[in-house]
């Protein structure tokens, strides 16, 4: 099978190179110098109070009120619609009856000490409970309302209050969830919970807020939710905290950004970088929060790595992890829930320091799994066991001491190959639950991110690392994913000073920007950074520079970039560069134009030609002249470039071409010949739709994938019995490689454990076992999470229709894009 090329877009440079290190061999690191990287742990927030929160890293959610009592059960009929913390609402019961339901309320079984016990022996640093869900129904003693615990049930005293003293006495932080959407106090039912809040209702909120700030010691987290508050309602409430509790944490869901951390989507493991802080809020089971008495609980095993693997993700990534038990009426934890928790703090015990007081590292997702560090022990945890019997963790700068499996006697074999750490795995992991390789470093955690450019006198960074967070306008429908830092990285094999360009547009040119070379920065405006160069700034010999973006005073922590850069340069100073922007793949046959830059960092206006070179074969266009490029200006041309229909497929350089005075430097952009993409635009169909998530959107070229900002991706209906998407070719081909693109905001985890079946007749049937047993059809398996994208090689199997089918039961199918390549 065709190996894939890995990081395209690295930038070569033709006149100066610097060669990456041999591979080595054996279980010791190679002689000579290392590059020396850029640190690799995520740091915490510079703010104190926030960096507190952060060290908390994993709690426990509780939601329980007198929708407990309830179970799931109205009128002796199990609700299957929405949450069952929820069901007042899907029930459609009245106040009347829900009170009757609160005068039976009596938990004789809720007991503060085991529930504390129970969260330390999972691991567990902080606990945060339902003061108020969107019933209204308050279960602490407030003097706002007699529709709460003390006055409305036979129990008549203040759970809450018993609970904030236990996880004091027991070393426990304390915090709150709080519902912006209160039912009894006047909001309608609204199934998104979007209510605006009248002035009406703000005097009990206040009050509410002010007694949970005042009435339980030391508060460690607000978690607010729903509702679509105005600005100034999220500011009056924010303030209430910051008043009384200005330690505290406040999550987004007060809406309008006012919050001190964002609050992802629901068992959201998030596809790309986070800024900032965050937190995952997690649930046993997806489909409820609150006590549900006909839940299925099956699996227990099965359960226990499922939520160890989303601890592990949101802390290998910097976020804290939430994850929530529902209790019964009576106080009572459910048995498999507690057998849940004490599955994952047995599991944390067998691998101290791996996660618990660990740190998150740069590495990100890998396709392997989760890297944390602790001190100079870095910690691999592996989701999916390699197949090859190989890791490979790439672009470890660091030196390393020695490998071993975490609970496992014996070193483990590992060899380097250039900037990759290779480990050799044994047949089988140790831990049934998640694996976890131990690798001694010797010294400070540092990397070498994918994409760095490496050169003497000019770097085009073309491959920007982007780091995201979210924004919102006031409720949960208007939150958006937003950039807010770019970030190149550049090796040079010798120091000097250099200055830096930049392509594209800011979206108010009076925008203030921060741009930082190394460990110095300046600040410039939008229209200075795109329409000139920036520096000089100083990059040292054989050490990875970060080149950085960001806002200079960024309103939150969330607040758009509204920079659009296509790429970066850095070159020396006293040079005229010329830089290929191209894309990552070029299909055979096709003319694409591609961007050719020139800039002037000399101190003379220059005169010359830009232009294309190209490999044999290939068709050009003409040079475009550019004259008296002024000192610190770019010039850009467009220049067609043709790649025969019989072209080889793979990496191919292209390079500028530079004539005219100055000091001239041209660099080589690396691409990808691929074959065409023979589903684009094609008839695509499945099994149902939702979210107006039309099949066709997965074969409309665009892979952006973020559902709510670009309608990019399809849907099917939720929940959905092996869900399918399918698309007809017109006509049979041989297929070489099919890309599936994942979302890049939420819900990722649900397109795993799918098949690809490429088939020559018509699947017809909804039916997994029966679509795999098509005549002629060739199907492959992926049990991993798809990517952006993951890559199937089907070695030329003829096809027409290509299907991506679910093993899932209940998951729906949401698909960016399907790419068909094949000969034509």
């Amino acid at each position: 099978m065709r190996a894939r090329i890995g990081a395209l877009l690295t930038f070569l440079m033709v006149l100066s190179t610097l060669a990456a290190p041999a591979s080595a061999t054996g279980s010791t690191e190679p002689p000579g110098k290392r590059v020396r990287g850029v640190p690799g742990t995520v740091e915490l927030s510079a703010d104190p109070d926030l960096a507190a929160w952060q060290r908390l890293q994993f709690g426990m959610f509780i939601h329980w009120g007198i929708y407990s009592e309830l179970g799931g059960v109205w009128q002796d009929k199990p609700v299957t619609s929405g949450y069952s913390e929820q069901i007042q609402m899907w029930a459609n019961i009245d106040e009347a009856d829900y009170r009757e339901v609160a005068s039976r309320f009596q938990p004789d079984r809720f007991d503060p000490a085991a529930i504390c016990g129970l969260a330390k022996r999972a691991g567990m640093r902080y606990v945060v409970i339902t003061s108020k869900h969107h019933d209204g129904f308050s279960m602490f003693d407030t003097a706002t309302t007699d529709y709460d615990v003390v006055d409305a049930t036979a129990y008549g005293r203040d759970p809450l209050k018993r609970l904030a003293d236990e996880c004091r006495r027991q070393g426990l932080g304390f915090g709150f969830y709080f519902s912006l959407v209160d039912w009894h106090q006047g909001h309608e039912f609204d199934g998104g919970n979007n209510n605006p809040i009248p002035p009406s209702m703000e005097p009990v909120i206040e009050g509410q807020l002010r007694e949970l700030m005042t009435n339980y010691g030391p508060i460690s987290e607000v978690w607010f939710d729903m509702s679509s508050p105005t600005v100034a309602q999220s500011e009056k409430f924010v303030d209430i905290v910051r008043e009384l509790q200005p330690r505290a944490a406040v999550n987004s869901r007060v809406w309008n950004n006012a919050g001190d951390f964002r609050t992802l989507g629901d068992n959201e493991i998030p596809s790309v970088p986070l800024e900032g802080t965050w937190q995952t809020p997690a649930s046993v089971y997806h489909e409820t929060w609150g006590y549900r008495s006909w839940q299925v609980r099956d699996d227990l095993p099965g359960k226990i790595r499922d939520l160890v693997v989303g601890l592990t993700s949101v802390r290998a990534r910097g976020g804290n992890y939430l994850l929530n038990i529902g209790p019964r009426g009576d106080g009572s934890v459910v048995e498999f829930e507690a057998d849940v928790l004490r599955g994952i703090g047995d599991w944390l015990g067998r691998h101290p320091g791996a996660v618990l007081g660990a740190s998150a590292t740069r590495f990100g997702g890998q396709p392997w799994g989760e890297v944390t560090v602790n001190g100079t022990d870095l910690f691999l945890h592996v989701t999916e066991w390699p197949e090859s019997g190989e890791l490979v963790l790439p672009g470890l700068a660091t030196r390393v001491r020695g490998v071993t499996e975490d609970g496992r006697r014996g070193a483990l074999d590992w060899r380097r190959s250039g900037d990759d750490l290779v480990i050799d795995l044994p047949d089988r992991p140790h831990d049934p639950v998640l694996p976890v390789l131990r690798v001694s470093l010797g010294g400070e955690l540092r990397v070498i991110p994918a994409g760095t450019a490496r050169g003497s006198d000019a770097w085009p960074l073309a491959e920007l690392e982007q780091g995201y967070s979210y924004a919102d306008t006031g409720s949960y429908p208007s939150t958006r994913r937003t950039v807010v830092r770019q970030t190149g990285h550049l090796l040079s094999d010798r120091g000097g000073r250099v200055v830096v360009a930049a392509t594209g547009t800011a979206t108010d040119p009076a925008t203030r920007y921060r741009v930082e070379v190394g460990g110095r920065h300046r600040i410039v405006t939008g229209a200075e950074l795109t329409g000139g160069t920036v520096g000089p700034f100083t990059v040292p010999a054989n050490q990875v520079t970060p080149v950085t973006i960001t806002l200079a005073d960024p309103a939150h922590q969330g607040q758009a970039l509204g920079l659009s850069t296509g790429a970066l340069l850095v070159a020396r100073a006293d040079r005229v560069a010329g830089w290929v922007q191209a894309p990552a793949q070029l299909e055979t046959g096709a003319t694409t134009a591609l961007a050719v830059h020139v800039t002037n960092t000399s101190r003379t206006p220059v005169t010359g030609t830009i232009g294309v070179r190209a490999p044999a074969g290939w068709t050009t266009g003409q040079a475009v002249a550019f004259a008296d490029l002024a000192p610190g200006q770019s010039s850009t041309a467009r220049i067609p470039v043709t790649v025969p229909a019989g072209a080889d497929l793979g990496p191919v350089a292209l390079t500028a071409a530079l004539t005219g005075d100055g000091r001239p430097v041209t660099a080589s952009a690396l691409t990808e010949v691929v074959a065409p993409n023979v589903a684009a635009g094609k008839p695509a169909s499945q099994i149902s739709t939702a979210w107006d998530g039309v099949p066709q959107r997965a074969v409309d070229g665009n892979t952006a994938g973020d559902y709510l900002v670009d309608q990019s991706s399809s849907h099917t209906a939720e929940p959905s019995h092996q869900a399918w998407w399918q698309v007809d070719l017109a006509g049979q081909y041989p297929v070489d490689t099919v890309e599936i693109w994942n979302r890049t905001d939420c819900c990722t985890e649900r397109l795993a454990d799918y098949w690809l079946i490429v088939s020559p007749t018509p699947i017809t049937t909804d039916s997994l076992t029966e679509a795999l047993a098509t005549p002629g059809a060739t199907a492959i398996h992926q049990p991993g999470t798809a990517g952006r994208p993951t890559v199937v090689d089907l070695d030329g199997a003829t096809g027409r229709y290509v299907r991506v089918q679910l093993e899932s039961a209940t998951n729906p199918l949401s698909l960016t894009e399907v790419v068909v390549r094949a000969a034509t």
